[in-house]
């Protein structure tokens, strides 16, 4: 047995194990593709504690050993590819990858000898994710242009050591272009020069010098020994890149929700004070009017009864959607309650308050369809008028409620003498 790689196999695993204690608890697609390559590595690692042996049993610790990792250097890949976020086409990526890869990698251990075997799984190699990435990922030409130079600049290294006779120098290019290629799409995903994301781009790079480096010293220094240690550390440094990436994500997403609502990503009541405060003070400077709308959707919660609370939230959303489309950039539509919306906007004067009123009142003229189903609610508006109602937020806030109360009974009396209402569900 050889224990040499024990040490590495644990502190790997005490890695995972905290990489999966903090990605539990948010995890994502891309925590689970990270999740699964960090066992794959394990296993990577554990196909090493047999002894080196002969023959077949050899060839077979040697594929488990190399599969295992070029799968979770693909999985990694995968992860932050730019190809289109569903599970089919990035499936559809991992496979056009793996495949040729693997095959490649095990003609080589099972001493294939015939060169057009590794002709033909190069040219898939070459082929088949640059059509996935044509087809899932037209709008991004720059992105798709790098990567056929790059897939094509590997694919002509792989033939040019076919064709001298030494397929085996593959094995390690195919490795090394699985890392610098993560390493460079780690930074095009995340796009922020922080610990986390700098600490994995430096891994992935040096773990992708890894494998040309150990055959340059087999070749020119073969007396030079280096610790199994120090070739490591490259994935250490992943590890840790990646735990910290995660951390900043939830640090991130935290002071998100600290001030934006969870389900709408619309401002919360807290960022609400201050864009009307802020909104107030240009006033103030400008001489200039301001609009407070609070808007009542009426009628919801027998939506929510009716169709359930996930086709609310979808109808919800669509709600948003279409008040936002009312109102201008500079303008802000927030979240103030449950079924509650409060829209902020600089307005020339009265007149121009009402013009955005009416606006706001036709965005539900037509029914909201979630799933085949007809869902229709109403919206009871109430306006107040920066300084007309109100010199400071608090004034204007209660003024706008009034208002709103005031246009809720005012729809309830006109359905309760036989019109009818505006609103259903």
């Amino acid at each position: 047995m050889n224990f040499t790689t024990l040490p590495n196999l644990i502190a790997l695993a005490i890695l995972v194990v905290v990489f999966w204690a903090i990605s539990r608890k948010a995890i994502s697609a891309q925590g689970h593709l990270w999740l699964v390559g960090w066992i794959l590595v394990l296993v990577h690692f554990a196909a090493q504690i047999p002894a080196a042996a002969s023959g077949a049993w050899g060839q077979i610790v040697t594929s488990l050993s190399l599969d295992s990792l070029i799968l979770a250097g693909v999985a990694f890949l995968i992860s932050v590819s730019a190809i289109a976020s569903d599970r089919q086409p990035k499936f559809y990526l991992a496979v056009a990858i793996a495949v040729p890869a693997l095959a490649y990698t095990n003609g080589e251990i099972y001493e294939v000898s015939h060169q057009s075997y590794y002709y033909f799984w190069i040219a898939i190699g070459l082929l088949a994710p640059l059509l996935l990435l044509w087809r899932y990922n037209q709008r991004n030409r720059l992105y798709v242009a790098g990567a056929v130079l790059a897939t094509s600049v590997a694919a002509a290294l792989f033939a040019w050591g076919v064709a001298r006779g030494v397929p085996e120098l593959g094995v390690p290019g195919i490795l090394a272009a699985l890392n610098f290629a993560t390493a460079i799409l780690y930074w095009n995903h995340h796009k922020r020069a922080t610990a986390g994301v700098l600490t994995a781009i430096s891994g992935f790079f040096l773990w992708g010098a890894v494998f040309p480096t150990a055959v340059l010293l087999q070749v020119f220094a073969p007396s030079v020994k280096v610790e199994s240690e120090v070739w490591n550390i490259p994935k250490y440094l992943v590890a840790v890149g990646m735990i910290l990436t995660l951390l900043e994500d939830q640090i991130a997403r935290s002071t998100y929700l600290a001030y934006h609502d969870e389900l709408t990503d619309l401002p919360n009541r807290r960022l609400l004070e201050d864009r009307l405060e802020q909104a107030l003070a240009q006033a103030k400077r400008t001489e200039s009017k301001v609009g407070v709308f609070v808007l009542d959707l009426d009628h919801f919660k027998e939506v929510n009864d009716n169709f359930g609370h996930r086709v609310g939230d979808i109808a919800l959303r669509e709600v948003v959607a279409r008040l936002a489309s009312r109102i201008r950039a500079c303008d802000t539509l927030a979240r103030s309650g449950g079924d509650e919306f409060t829209v902020v906007s600089q307005v020339d004067n009265a007149q121009g308050a009402q013009v955005l009123l009416s606006a706001l009142e036709s965005a539900l003229s037509d029914p909201i369809i979630v799933e085949g189903k007809q869902v229709r609610t109403g919206l009871s508006i109430g306006l107040a008028l920066y300084p007309d109602d109100g010199s400071g937020p608090d004034q204007l806030r209660a003024a706008a409620d009034r208002a709103m109360y005031m246009a809720k009974r005012a729809s309830r009396q006109t359905d309760a003498v036989g019109v009818s209402p505006e609103t259903s569900f």
